[in-house]
């Protein structure tokens, strides 16, 4: 229980940098890859990296604490976006189905999993040598 609690933070930016990971997966694998999509791929691609960053020290967690912040960001816009497709294309009746519409809240996953790796990077304690 006493590693568990000493490398808490190190086990969250892990899960982290593993679901971002799936998040690009299944982003790849559902198409979503046409003009502005794109930033939803390359900001999880961006958790991934930053989530691994911040198992550094220093500049490197400081680094990865900034691409967490753009990742949330996009997090955060791509949410507007989405509700703001869903909501003119259910209005003029693009979509036959409920099913077909963009999940309105489907980005803030990157949003929610790139808060919580910043916390369990700014939670780690820096090794110190000696």
């Amino acid at each position: 229980m006493r590693l568990l609690r000493e490398r808490f933070p190190e086990l969250v930016l892990l899960w982290s940098a593993l679901s971002f990971f799936v998040l690009l997966l299944e982003l790849l694998l559902v198409g979503h890859t046409e003009e502005a999509q794109l930033v939803g791929i390359l900001a999880a691609g961006l958790g991934v990296l930053a989530s691994l960053l911040a198992l550094g020290g220093g500049a490197l967690r400081k680094a990865a604490l900034l691409l967490l912040f753009f990742v949330g960001l996009a997090g955060l816009l791509g949410t507007f976006v989405h509700f703001e497709e869903g909501w003119e294309e259910a209005y003029e009746y693009e979509y036959e189905d409920e099913e077909s519409r963009p999940p309105p809240l489907a980005p803030l996953g990157l949003t929610g999993t790139a808060l919580l790796a910043a916390l369990a990077a700014l939670a780690r304690r820096e090794v110190t040598s000696g």
